[in-house]
């Protein structure tokens, strides 16, 4: 669970990245560049965090799906509750009888 944490900040740096590579590219102004930027990081934090809150949620029901699925086949198991209702009947009867 720790490195999904990551994924906002390493969006972030990612698309920090290529905006600065891109800025250089196309020759804009410092001021500008920094400006772009800043937007840019700000703008893929909070997608990056929107991201990793959907993915931690659906990991978390695939996790709860998983435990469930297994208590399931535990209380499953061949013949469960079939011998105690077998063995009352009789007693029922035994005591019918007497």
């Amino acid at each position: 669970m720790k490195k999904s944490k990551l994924f906002a900040p390493f969006l972030m740096l990612l698309a920090g990245a290529v905006a600065s590579i891109m800025m250089y590219r196309f020759k804009y102004t410092v001021n500008q560049t920094l400006i772009i930027v800043t937007i840019v990081l700000f703008g893929f934090y909070v997608a990056g965090l929107f991201i990793q809150k959907k993915i931690t949620s659906f990991v978390e029901q695939i996790r709860e799906a998983e435990e469930n699925e297994g208590e399931v086949i535990e209380k499953e198991g061949p013949g469960a509750g079939e011998e105690e209702t077998v063995v009352e009947s009789t007693k029922k009867e035994a005591d019918d009888r007497a």
